[in-house]
């Protein structure tokens, strides 16, 4: 039985806790601080100093700096490759422990990026091991996946729980580096394995929050596909008995276009870049979800989201269209919301005690999308009250999902949460200021609330992903200039500003640190010592 064990706190982490709940107690919320807590004074005082640089319009805010996400002068791909030591020979782990690990990478594989298809892997998995105490036998394309998939796992299992030591996921990356190495011809052939090698490259970047590396290898990856011409999907075969395999091979390669979309999309919205392929210049059909390399309905499911979130981005930031033609962003608009609603009303089953493949993603998504929608944009700089009313209540919703997400060990995508939860708190900063300037009589009291828990988990998150700590300064910045616009308001909530049936509930704020808390699953203690 593996014991974890839950570190302390840094002091800067236990400062701002105590801050908080200073804050949470004003609102009537009984909290008691850790032993030996100390209120840091220093960052009122800096805050106070720096107030007048929050003037930045809501807009600018929300697309993140290229620094913010990361340190490039060290996360480019050459840095990272170039510091690989690879082990003389690949110490694979017991075959138990290696069907354990496959299973939680296709737990989140199949949901999110079904690169390779599970059941042919168990059979690479039963090629490898056909000699149980020396395995390893098999093609090197087979052994490479092999490394690719126990790296990627052995970092999702970090991302869930941090005691889960990440040196044998670095050691198996080293290793499918120098099978690539040795025999790179047997591997580099420009075909759909070619590709699928690409993608479980830009995966464990991912997992690795290496987003210049993962960059460059989804780069590589979408101009294969287009070479591959997997997009335009025309051919139809005549002969049956050849229509069997070629069902096969065609399902395959929608599955692992489609897994290359998936991949490309999630990192533009993210960094604030535009995609290769465009959604009208694809021709391929879904994949299949039954038979020989199907994909699975939850994953075609989050290629909807996909879509719409892109299209919701690139309307949002790009210019008009060039030929002139009157586009109606007001329309568009609240029809989008219409299919996002549908869209969130047909997700398909999903595991409610899976931790890597969580119905919180698609509540998350679907509010956090719902923001991004909502929020002052470039075709969109000025909202009504009821559209201020609406994004309090998506912005509202969406922290208290990165909230639970969070305590429950859900996220793991941190260089992509953290900016997502800023954005929330910056909207509902936003609503708060504006509809309060507007002389509305509101209980502000709620929503400030949600902007401390909003900053609480923003630590949090910076605890697991430093970079983050730029988004976490400055949204503690930016929240405390609301007390200047709200100190002296009356606190009774006004018929006029109401969210019908969409009240805020009041959030269970009692015990901050209980946000660092969590239940783990059972790791092989394999993992914890490879020898």
């Amino acid at each position: 039985m593996i014991t974890y064990i839950i570190c302390s706190y840094i002091k800067s982490l236990e400062d701002r806790i105590a801050e908080l709940e200073v804050v949470l107690r004003g609102y009537g919320v009984d909290t008691e601080s850790p032993a030996g807590s100390r209120v840091s004074h220093d960052g009122f005082e800096s805050t106070k100093e720096r107030r007048r640089s929050v003037e930045t319009t809501l807009f600018s805010l929300l697309v993140p700096e290229a620094g913010d996400l990361q340190d490039t002068a060290k996360s480019s791909y050459h840095t990272m490759l170039d510091g690989i030591v690879v082990p003389e020979c690949v110490n694979f782990p017991p075959k138990s422990t290696t069907i354990q690990l496959a299973a939680t990478y296709f737990e989140h594989s199949n949901f999110f990026s079904p690169v390779l298809h599970q059941e042919s892997f168990h059979n690479t998995i039963a090629t490898l091991y056909q000699d149980p105490g020396n395995p390893g036998h098999g093609t090197s394309t087979q052994k490479f996946q092999l490394c690719m998939v126990l790296a990627i796992a052995i970092r999702l299992l970090n991302r869930t729980d941090a005691a889960v030591p990440t040196t044998a996921s670095e050691s198996f990356f080293a290793s499918a580096v120098g099978i690539l190495n040795q025999r790179p011809q047997a591997t580099w052939k420009g075909d759909v394995e070619h590709l699928q090698s690409l993608l479980l490259m830009a995966q464990y970047t991912v997992f690795a929050s290496n987003l210049s590396a993962a960059w460059h290898f989804i780069g590589l990856a979408t101009r294969l596909a287009i070479d591959l011409d997997l997009l335009n999907e025309t051919r139809i075969p005549s002969d049956r008995d050849t229509q069997g395999t070629l069902d096969v091979q065609t399902n395959k390669k929608r599955r692992v276009f489609w897994a290359t979309y998936i991949l490309e999309t999630n990192l533009c919205v993210i960094l604030n870049r535009p995609r290769s392929i465009p959604d009208e210049a694809i021709f391929t059909p879904f994949p299949s979800t039954i038979g020989p390399e199907s994909s699975s309905p939850l994953a075609n499911h989050c290629i909807i989201f996909r879509q719409l979130e892109y299209e919701i981005f690139h309307t949002l930031n790009y210019k008009p269209p060039v030929n002139g033609a009157f586009f109606d962003y007001k329309a568009w608009k609240m029809g989008m919301k219409d299919r996002l609603i549908e869209w969130h009303a047909t997700v398909p089953p999903v595991d409610v005690t899976s931790k890597l493949a969580p119905q919180n993603f698609f509540d998350g998504a679907f509010h956090m999308t719902l923001v991004s929608l909502f929020s002052p944009s470039r075709h969109f700089p000025d909202l009504s009250i009821d559209e201020l009313k609406d994004l309090a209540r998506y912005a509202s919703k969406s922290i208290e999902l990165y909230r639970d997400g969070f305590k429950e060990g859900k996220l793991r995508f941190y260089w992509r949460t953290t900016p997502n939860l800023f954005q929330s708190g910056v909207a509902l900063i936003h609503c708060i200021r504006n509809l309060t300037l507007q002389g509305l009589v509101l209980d502000v009291n709620p929503l400030k609330a949600r902007v401390a828990v909003c900053s609480t988990v923003l630590w949090g998150m910076a605890e697991r992903y430093p970079p983050g700590s730029s988004y976490r300064d400055r949204f503690d910045e930016l929240a405390a200039s609301i007390s200047d616009v709200t100190t002296d308001l009356p606190i009774e909530l006004s018929n006029d500003l109401n969210f019908g049936q969409h009240a805020l509930l009041p959030l269970d704020l009692d015990g901050t640190e209980d946000l660092w808390t969590l239940n783990p699953p059972p790791v092989d203690p394999w993992i914890f010592n490879p020898t």
